[in-house]
C-alpha cells in the first residue's frame, strides 16, 4: 500500500498591527504628558520670578517711604512753602505738583480761617474730594520728571519715584479744640507716595503712608 503525504502550505495570517498602534498612542501620550509638564514648570518658574520681582518692588516702595520721612525730617518746609500764594513753584506745596510736592486746597496764613483746613476735604465749603495725585491722569505725575523725586535703593536697578503731599494741619495733643487750630499751633501732616519697579520689570508697587511731622516751635 502506498501512503500519499499531502503537502500543506499554510498561508500567513495577515498582519492586524494592533500592537504597533497601541505602541504610538502610548507614545503620543507619553509626549503630551511631557509637553504638559514642561509647560506647568515654565508657568510655575515664571510665577515664581514675578513673584520674587513683586517682592523686590514692595521693599523697595518701602524703603522709599523711610527715605522720604528722613527727608521731611530734615529738611521740614517752611509756613511759606505751605501757602497758595507761595512763589517758588520748585518749592511749594500746590497743586502743579512741582518737585513732588503735592496739595490741593487754600491756605494762607493772612486767613486764619483758611488755616482751619480740614484733612477729609479739598475746598473751603467741604464738599469736594482731594485730589488723587498719585492717579491722576492729566498731572502724570510718574511719568513728568519734574513732578516727583527719586531715591536710589540698594539692590534695585531702578530709582524709586514718590511725592509728597501737605494734607493739613492737625492738633498738637487731644485736648486742643479743632475749631481753634491755626498753623501756629498745628501740626502738619503729610501723605507720601511711593512707586518702585522689580529688577524684572514685572511687577510695580504703589505705597502711600501719612506722616505727622512734629515740628519746633
Amino acid at each position: 500500500m502506498k501512503i500519499h503525504k499531502q503537502n500543506r502550505h499554510e498561508l500567513p495570517k495577515a498582519q492586524s498591527g494592533a500592537v504597533l498602534i497601541v505602541a504610538l498612542v502610548i507614545l503620543v501620550v507619553i509626549s503630551l504628558l511631557g509637553v504638559a509638564n514642561m509647560q506647568s514648570s515654565t508657568a510655575e518658574l515664571k510665577m515664581a520670578t514675578s513673584h520674587r520681582d513683586r517682592d523686590t518692588a514692595f521693599a523697595a516702595a518701602e524703603a522709599a517711604l523711610a527715605a522720604a520721612e528722613e527727608w521731611l525730617e530734615q529738611n521740614s518746609p517752611s509756613l511759606a512753602q505751605r501757602y497758595t500764594s507761595c512763589g517758588d513753584g520748585s518749592t511749594c506745596f500746590d497743586t502743579t505738583c512741582s518737585g513732588g510736592l503735592c496739595f490741593d486746597g487754600s491756605f494762607d496764613d493772612s486767613n486764619p480761617a483758611k488755616q482751619k483746613w480740614l484733612c477729609e476735604v479739598a475746598s473751603d465749603a467741604g464738599t469736594e474730594e482731594r485730589v488723587a495725585f498719585w492717579k491722576d491722569s492729566s498731572l502724570d505725575v510718574w511719568n513728568d520728571a519734574a513732578k516727583h523725586r527719586t531715591v536710589s535703593v540698594e539692590g534695585v536697578k531702578k530709582e524709586v519715584k514718590f511725592i509728597v503731599e501737605f494734607l493739613c494741619f492737625v492738633p498738637p495733643d487731644d485736648e486742643t479744640v479743632f475749631e481753634e487750630l491755626n498753623s501756629k499751633d498745628g501740626e502738619p501732616l503729610y501723605r507720601i507716595t511711593a512707586l518702585a519697579d522689580g529688577n524684572g520689570d514685572r511687577a510695580k508697587v504703589m505705597l502711600q503712608s501719612t506722616y505727622l511731622l512734629v515740628e519746633q516751635k
